[in-house]
């Protein structure tokens, strides 16, 4: 492994200070800088060759303007060394252009410009569109200009296709650079704006307290379920079950010690239901329990056990250790009385547990 090259890419990759600069474009724009680098030495050192001294070294001069820019990134001057960048691209091709000929496809390096200028964020979009039109107008301005000062010269066939070949691969690499430019910053943007809109679900689905899904959510689930049964006739049951003398312990052991409670419970809850349907907090130290394909008396012998497994759990939360009991009512989901009935059945049933001396689930 050459760990000089690890450096030069970890150098390349550095990140920007300037909060109102993006990482993104001072890195393209590095990147592009040593592409242009290349380019403009093969390019001088091929003119010169041509005998066009001064613009060879115009050209070989190139590479300290493209340095610049690269340079500036480092800075905090990433807006500076895009407009320097698009001044070299502009006047070299312009330059090369006019004296070795339009047909020789130096023109190609302009539509950069106009990639370069839509990967700037801190541009409006009405400039954007402005310089792309001035851009394209100019290319047809400069070829033109070509035809009427006929000052380039007539290379060999194979000079000509060198040329070419050669603008096509450098301007190609740098469309490439600038395209995935655009793509990793465009998936970047879409797995920020994805995992934003998780986080925004969660809150809106979970409660924040236990963890469990809130009622919102708990009505969409029970919505999915009555979809289930009309389609197919997949029974469910319902049940609401309450934290016995709650208030009590809120009272004798505080607040932070009625959230254990909470939290603890919900947790055997989440445990419990797993593979059998889903819970929810439904307010306070109410949960409502949905057991998929079971009947009311499947779904007793399961919610009989948890209610055992609630009993026997103990809370120890700082020095405090007790135990608490829950009471349950349950009612298997009828068509005819829709979710809304069927629930309040089963918090009649839970009400009537609690007049029957509580820790008990009630089923008829």
């Amino acid at each position: 492994m050459d760990f000089s090259s690890l450096k030069f890419v970890r150098f390349l990759l550095q990140d920007v200070k300037n909060e109102k600069e993006t990482k993104d474009m001072a890195v393209l724009i590095r990147i592009l800088c040593c592409i242009l680098s290349v380019y403009f030495l093969a390019c001088g050192v091929t003119v010169a060759f041509l005998q066009h001294y001064i613009l060879g070294l115009l050209l070989i001069g190139g590479i300290g303007l493209v340095t610049g820019c690269f340079v500036l990134t480092y800075e905090d001057h990433t807006l500076m060394s895009l407009v320097l960048l698009n001044a070299t691209i502009l006047a070299s091709s312009t330059l090369l252009c006019i004296f070795l000929g339009f047909d020789l496809a130096f023109s190609i390096p302009i539509f950069l410009n106009i990639l370069l200028i839509y990967f700037n964020k801190n541009d409006h979009m009405a400039r954007k569109r402005i310089y792309s039109l001035a851009l394209m107008l100019y290319q047809m301005f400069l070829a033109e200009i070509c035809s009427i000062l006929d000052l380039g010269i007539t290379p060999s066939p194979i000079i000509k296709m060198g040329f070419q070949t050669f603008n096509m691969f450098m301007f190609s690499c740098s469309i490439l650079a600038t395209a995935y430019s655009y793509c990793t910053k465009f998936n970047q943007a879409e797995e920020k704006l994805r995992r934003i809109n998780d986080n925004l679900e969660r809150m809106a689905n979970i409660d924040t307290l236990t963890g469990l899904s809130n009622r919102r959510h708990m009505n969409e689930y029970l919505a999915g379920l009555v979809f289930e049964y009309n389609r197919s006739n997949k029974i469910f049951t319902m049940a609401i079950g309450d934290i016995d003398f709650f208030k009590k312990v809120n009272d004798t052991y505080g607040h932070d010690t009625g959230d254990y409670v909470l939290s603890t419970t919900a947790a055997l809850f989440r445990k419990f239901m797993k593979d059998k349907g889903h819970v929810a907090r439904w307010g306070g130290e109410e949960f409502l329990f949905a057991f998929e394909n079971m009947d009311l008396d499947k779904a007793y012998r399961f919610l009989d056990e948890l209610r055992h497994e609630v009993e026997k759990t103990p809370m120890d939360f700082k020095d405090y250790h007790f135990n608490i009991t829950m009471t349950y009512g349950m009612e298997e989901f009828n068509p005819r009385l829709g979710i809304e009935a069927t629930i309040n059945r089963a918090d009649a049933k839970l009400y009537k547990g609690k007049q029957g001396g509580r820790n008990r689930v009630v089923k008829q």
